[in-house]
């Protein structure tokens, strides 16, 4: 797959076909990561695509072979194999790759029903609302996630429901676990207060 301008495609380009290719598969899907970020905060560059298909995780088969028809490559057996071990793999689609997720707990259901349409270069496309990907970047833990949940937070000011975002963290991993304090920390720099009420 190339862009207009004959180059490789970009991730952008590529999150915009996929998303078309799973919407006529009848598939529901959300796309996060660097590509949702650019809706929340100053859109930063990437080289792949994170989409979440919401496909029972038990049905390993159905997720590969949808993949398959979608125009996804990669070899069945490894994604086959690391769904079932982790609930995601790693595909090739127009020269880009894909991270594929499943959704293995039950935030996914909260998640699903907070995503937002948006227009990528005309297309309407799924992606997380802010609050949720604040919170899987928070699920991730990277030093680049913390640095997006940053962003995030210094963009989208009073807007973003930081207690929200604290609550799905303190019921996934509990109060003790280090998200929780490193979120208290980044919403207290960015100049949101700590709500521990009902922690």
């Amino acid at each position: 797959m190339q862009g207009n301008s004959g180059k490789p495609a970009s991730a952008a380009e590529v999150a915009r076909e996929i998303a078309a290719a799973l919407e006529s598969a009848g598939c529901d899907y959300a796309i996060g990561g660097a590509i949702a970020l650019g809706f929340w905060a100053r859109p930063r560059s990437t080289v792949d695509v994170d989409v979440t298909l919401f496909l029972p995780p038990d049905d390993v088969p159905a997720c590969v072979r949808l993949l398959q028809a979608v125009g996804g490559r990669f070899s069945s057996d490894q994604a086959a194999r690391s769904l079932t071990e982790h609930g995601y793999c790693q595909i090739e689609f127009g020269g880009v790759r894909i991270d594929v997720f499943l959704p293995l707990i039950s935030f996914y259901e909260e998640a699903r029903r907070r995503r937002r349409s948006v227009e990528l270069s005309g297309q309407p496309v799924n992606v997380w609302d802010a609050e949720t990907l604040c919170v899987f970047k928070l699920m991730f833990f990277r030093l680049k996630d913390l640095a997006d949940t940053e962003e995030v937070l210094r963009v989208q000011g009073d807007r973003l429901d930081r207690d929200w975002i604290r609550r799905q963290i303190v019921d996934i991993y509990g109060e003790r676990d280090p998200r929780v304090a490193r979120w208290d920390e980044l919403s207290g720099e960015t100049g949101g207060g700590v709500n521990t009420i009902g922690q």
